[in-house]
């Protein structure tokens, strides 16, 4: 989702620079450039610097205070809409979260038993057949399984293209 998605989506014009301000204001602490900014939130160069100076005032006059959901909230934003998306798997011991980049930066030996621990999970679901249909508005309470699903298909691919590159080097 691009952070204009949200801009356009709220029709008052002051509120949609508060979240604007918010943006440019944890994304730049996050190590984007100006330039970086103004091409992300589809808006000039200046207005970014603006926006960020704007809410820079606010937290120093403590109209606003800095917090971590916010920043967290920004940042995911900001992976999820460069396709780095937030996975969860099953070990032996637990569920874990962790991005596709950190999963296609792992061994191929982590990535396989993080498959056959996720994959045997979904084997032991008897909803299993059911997890190519639709999820329902509202509450999903299959939102978990499709999660792992998610996380199968992708490490699936993963492992794919890593098989493919060992042999093309052999």
């Amino acid at each position: 989702m691009k952070a204009t998605v949200l801009a356009d989506a709220i029709s008052d014009g002051e509120e949609a620079s508060q979240y604007l301000e918010e943006a440019c204001y944890y994304l730049r602490k996050k190590g984007l450039s100006f330039q970086e900014l103004s091409k992300a939130l589809e808006i000039s160069e200046h207005e970014a610097v603006r926006l960020h100076q704007n809410y820079s005032m606010k937290i120093r006059e403590g109209l606003v205070e800095e917090n971590e959901v916010d920043r967290n909230l920004w940042e995911d934003m900001y992976h999820d809409s460069h396709g780095d998306e937030k996975v969860t798997f099953v070990r032996d011991n637990g569920f874990y979260h962790c991005r596709k980049s950190d999963l296609e930066q792992m061994e191929g030996t982590a990535l396989m038993a993080i498959f056959e621990t996720s994959k045997k999970f979904l084997d032991f679901d008897m909803y299993k057949p059911y997890l190519d249909s639709k999820p329902p508005v509202g509450y999903d309470p299959m939102a978990l399984q499709r999660q792992v699903k998610r996380a199968v298909d992708l490490i699936k691919e993963i492992l794919q293209k890593k098989w493919a590159q060992e042999t093309r080097k052999e």
